[in-house]
């Protein structure tokens, strides 16, 4: 087929979509310009070069065309949005200063921002309750309320987000502690509130057809797993139960109050113990078991943005996948053995094939430990490593020993070696099962190796048997990595990357290092061990988990061990499962950088309840590092457009499209 004959082909299928709808289409020449399209008829022209011309545009001259299902204003254009169409953003009402508690210790407000980073909503946090009500749209208070001498509120800030509330705010809290004044129990619709006498291990939604229920449709989202924590449960009055503790319906764990134009929610717990607590390991009672869906840490977030998107006009958040894909897979292989070395090329070249950068973790064991680990990392591999590099896929450590036992902290200190004396100091006793190793020689020597060998710059590492200890976090910061991957997702009960702390502990401080866990692997123990008679059954399993994540706009990195030629078999057929239209394929530490870029992202959002026109506003330097990254704009309002200027009103190409559960997909056109 012609070129021309491309072109028409395709103009033909998007003109079939609606060329005369009041969507736009995008067109972008060969010379780079990008003008936007209303009629998308496809027609002769004795002026074109071609004959043929789309929207007046010659044919020969159009490199692509993206169909957009909502108009947009011509880039390079200049648009300025009246700021009184501000849509103001979310607060985090930090209130540890008049409970007089130690954010090192708890951690409720940056359990609170994360939340916020999940939700994807425009944020800021303040100590000011006369800020947060003149500033936001929605509150989330930090910690949980306290009254008497220790009141976390004075009269007047109550009677500030009664009003506030009355007039169309929303206010989000943890549980209520102590006395109940009567603002108090105007406010959350609530008459009463006693601690748990129980401890109670989860609570479960009560009616899921609300609008603020959306993202809560799996068995794992509408009984939400919580550990043993202190709880507190709620006397209604005027609130509705959300939620209600275990199988006990008399225990009332989540409220909403509708106030006039506005809603107070109360959850029964803090956040601190439903975000946090899970991040570090530390929740009792919570099991993730490896190769399931476990969202658990999620879902305040979730309920916070349903909240805001079903009641007010219109909203807009940062979309949590990249590329504008409603998820992504993200494979990962660790090559822990020479036949991983040896056979890793059956999985390279189908990624290859795949248009994928795929990543390898590396385990660089250059010495022989006998019993134990041959040296498969020589000069005998190197060359496969090599060709990894040349096809354009991504390496990451994968530690230098393996070490069974790397948990244990006590056995791996931070002390430095270099590869000669760690080759003679490292051992493995295969009979008592204890090994002798330092953690930063395990971090720091395989980084400095294949930076060496390969002069690249390796930013990630995954430890062997995913085993982790208290060191882990400084030896990440001691050794420069940028990205982790030491945990599985229903271990942490998390779907997106996540903070590490300094020595695992509530007091560490965030060292950076972003945690990006993984969601399904090729391991399984017992009689569930893949193995190349069952392989072919593994890949259904993992796509009901990736099915899971897509629908919460979750991305899924997974572990294939490059090890035989059925495990690219395996993730073949995985890729075969997934519609590639609505997902993609992508590589690990681009997906960090998006997810880093994400976190850091600002923009401010416009709408024009009478013309019906949004419009997105960012710094261009933003705009020109966060190509993967889109905004999703949800709500009950009837949009007519969507433009996206810069901070001088400069108009950006953009892709807009309508997702599953409702709302639009914006992204930038490159």
């Amino acid at each position: 087929m012609t070129d021309i004959g491309k072109y028409l082909g395709a103009l033909f299928a998007i003109s079939l979509c609606g060329g005369q709808l009041s969507a736009q289409f995008t067109v972008t020449t060969v010379d780079g310009t990008s003008v936007q399209v209303a009629d998308g008829a496809i027609s002769q022209s004795a002026t074109a070069g071609s004959g043929y011309s789309f929207g007046g545009i010659d044919v020969a001259s159009i490199d692509r065309i993206t169909f957009n299902a909502l108009p947009q204003e011509n880039p390079g254009t200049v648009v300025t949005p009246d700021p009184s169409t501000l849509i103001k953003p979310v607060a985090v009402l930090d209130v540890t200063g008049p409970n007089k508690e130690s954010e090192a210790l708890t951690r409720n407000v940056a359990s609170a921002e994360y939340m916020m980073e999940i939700a994807g909503l425009p944020s800021f946090t303040t100590t000011s309750c006369a800020d947060a009500v003149a500033g936001a749209s929605l509150i989330i208070i930090s910690s949980p309320i306290l009254s008497g001498n220790k009141a976390t509120f004075t009269q007047d800030e109550t009677a500030m987000l009664i009003n506030y509330v009355k007039s169309g705010g929303i206010v989000v809290s943890p549980a209520i502690e102590g006395n109940m004044t009567e603002d108090l129990k105007e406010l959350f619709g609530i008459s009463g509130h006693s601690s748990a006498s129980k401890n109670y291990t989860s609570y479960t939604w009560t009616d899921l057809s609300r609008p603020d229920m959306i993202y809560f449709d799996t068995p794992e989202e509408t009984t939400v797993s919580i550990g043993q924590i202190s709880t507190v449960s709620a006397t209604v009055s005027t609130a509705t139960p959300l939620a209600y503790y275990d199988d006990d319906h008399e225990a009332i764990a989540v409220t909403c109050n509708e106030l006039e134009k506005g809603a107070a929610y109360m959850c029964g717990f803090r956040w601190r113990d439903v975000v946090e607590r899970l991040h570090l390991g530390k929740a009792m009672g919570v099991t993730g078991r490896s190769q399931t869906f476990s969202p658990y840490s999620d879902i305040p977030a979730f309920l916070i943005r349903a909240a805001i998107t079903s009641r007010k006009p219109l909203s807009a958040w940062k979309f949590t996948s990249p590329g504008g894909y409603q998820a992504v897979l993200i494979p990962t292989h660790d090559c822990d053995s020479r036949t991983a070395y040896d056979e890793m090329h059956w999985m390279a070249d189908y990624e290859s094939s795949m248009g994928l950068n795929g990543h390898y973790f590396l385990t660089v064991h250059y010495f022989r430990q006998p019993l134990y680990l041959s040296q498969f990392y020589c000069d005998e591999t190197l060359p496969a490593v090599r060709k990894l590099l040349d096809a354009g896929h991504t390496v990451g450590s994968h530690s230098v020993c393996h070490y069974p036992d790397f948990n244990v902290t006590e056995r791996f200190p931070m002390t430095p070696f270099t590869p000669e004396a760690y080759a003679e100091y490292a051992t493995r006793d295969m009979e008592t099962g204890i090994s002798t190793g330092s953690t930063l020689a395990e971090f720091q020597i395989s980084k400095e190796l294949l930076e060496k060998d390969f002069n690249i710059n390796v930013r990630s590492f995954r430890s062997g048997h995913l085993c982790v200890n208290k060191n882990f976090p400084k030896a990440h910061v001691m050794s420069g990595y940028q990205f982790s991957s030491c945990y599985t997702a229903p271990s942490l009960h998390a779907q997106f990357p996540i903070p590490q702390r300094i020595d695992n502990s509530w007091e560490g401080e965030t060292t950076g290092v972003l945690q990006i866990p993984l969601h399904f692997s090729d391991v399984y123990s017992g009689d569930e061990t893949m193995n190349d008679d069952n392989w072919h059954e593994k890949p259904a399993q993992w796509f009901q988990v990736f099915n899971k994540l897509k629908d919460n706009y979750a991305s899924s990195v997974i572990l294939i061990h490059p090890n035989h030629q059925w495990k690219m078999e395996a993730e073949k057929m995985l890729v075969d499962m997934m519609d590639l239209h609505e997902c993609g394929l992508y590589n690990f530490e681009d997906y960090g950088e998006f997810w880093n870029g994400r976190r850091d992202f600002k923009f401010d959002t416009f709408y024009d309840p009478e013309s019906g026109k949004v419009t997105l506003s960012a710094k261009s330097a933003d705009l020109a590092v966060n190509h993967a990254l889109g905004i999703m704009i949800e709500g009950i309002a009837d949009i007519s457009s969507v433009t996206l200027i810069d901070e001088n009103g400069t108009v950006h190409p953009v892709r807009v499209k309508s997702m599953p559960l409702g709302g639009f997909l914006v992204t930038q056109q490159h």
